[in-house]
């Protein structure tokens, strides 16, 4: 089955910024004509006259996008929304996000996709701009994240955009705001304030993960008594990884190709005939479902990829692989297992991406995992 379709579980508010997007030929507010497609004009292509924007949660639009901002603190009107239409089944480029919110009178636009391009423009604006200024983010990228500055200076608006991409991940983002006046206006301050840091934390390798805390399973003498504690909207499914059957929990549930599929998962097994916690696992999007091939469980993300398998009671990487990017967008590359020798270097790197891609390979054709979802 194939995946990495980012699968969304973030209309309302359009403002004049994604109007003037749709226009193909030169008006008076500056449009350049343009020989590509907006996302907005294959959006009308495909949905006609039904709106394209699906509105969806903040918590949503995490899940769609990594390391994704947040409406700076005062906004108003907030609103989330995500265009599918524009998604390649790979995953690059992915669903295009969407924030509007309204601050100090002021209606924003803010966009990320999953692009993999530093040089994408998610904006939907194409204007010939008046002044264009490079520029470096104080919080982004710990500081090191480069974006631009445009503005258009109309006889009855202001337009300003920035534009900023995270090379790591490869994630565009862009924020636009157009008014009568923006005279002495510093979007870069907004594009600042639209940072948190709890949103970046999906961008570190699995090893960098929190420590989970399981449920409480005290007196649990089946699997069953466990799915029984479970709250609604939770998951449960029962596999064999190796040669242990294992309960997987999962937090929430999401319809992936008409099942009900998984991120994340606890895993418990038998030990001495009653449930034994093993370990917790996470993917690092809807676009991974949790998924079995040859009994073993994989769980990947947008640069990783990991093969799991239990023996004697331990929760155990068969194999894995990852990429890290430097500030320049230069990847370095991992290879990993607990088990055997991968042939990676003391510092666990191999020369290249082989590994990664294989497992990539290898996941495509692996069975999504099907979850059961509580329904109380």
């Amino acid at each position: 089955m194939q995946k990495r379709v980012a699968v969304p579980l973030c209309l309302g508010l359009l403002t004049a910024l994604s109007l003037t997007a749709c226009g193909n030929s030169e008006s008076t507010t500056g449009i350049i004509e343009e020989n590509v497609e907006t996302v907005e004009e294959v959006a009308e292509e495909e949905a006609g006259l039904e709106n394209p924007w699906r509105v969806i949660s903040e918590e949503e639009a995490d899940n769609v996008c990594l390391n994704l901002f947040c409406a700076p603190d005062g906004s108003e009107n907030v609103t989330w929304s995500v265009l599918e239409s524009v998604a390649d089944p790979s995953g690059v480029p992915g669903a295009l996000v969407q924030l509007t919110f309204e601050m100090s009178g002021q209606a924003f636009t803010a966009r990320a996709q999953m692009t993999g391009d530093s040089e994408a423009d998610v904006s939907g604006m194409y204007y010939e701009w008046t002044v264009s200024d490079e520029i470096t983010l104080s919080n982004w990228g710990e500081g090191h994240m480069l974006g631009k500055t445009y503005r258009y200076v109309g006889d009855n608006e202001y337009v300003d955009l920035c534009t900023w991409c995270d090379t790591e991940i490869g994630i565009a983002y862009s924020l636009g705001v157009v008014a009568p006046d923006l005279d002495g206006f510093d979007i870069q301050a907004v594009v600042e304030a639209m940072y948190d840091a709890e949103k970046q934390e999906s961008s570190r390798i699995p090893d960098a993960q929190e420590e989970h805390i399981p449920l409480d399973i005290t007196g649990c003498d089946t699997f069953t008594q466990i799915v029984d504690k479970l709250d609604d909207g939770m998951g449960y499914a029962n596999e064999k990884i190796g040669d242990t059957d294992v309960l997987l929990v999962a937090t929430g549930t999401y319809d992936y190709d008409g099942i009900d599929a998984g991120i994340d998962a606890e895993l418990y097994w038998y030990h001495d005939g009653v449930p034994e916690y093993l370990g917790y696992v996470e993917a690092g999007g809807t676009a991974y479902p949790l998924s079995t091939a040859d009994e073993r469980l994989y769980v990947g993300g947008n640069h990783s990829m990991a093969k799991y398998m239990v023996d004697t009671g331990l929760l155990l990487i068969d194999e894995e692989a990852y990429e890290v990017f430097d500030t320049d967008g230069n990847a370095t590359y991992y290879y990993h297992s607990d088990v055997k020798d991968v042939g990676a270097d003391e510092n666990g790197q191999v020369p290249d991406d082989s590994a990664l891609a294989g497992f990539f390979d290898e996941f495509d054709e692996a069975e999504v995992i099907e979850f059961t979802t509580v329904v109380k």
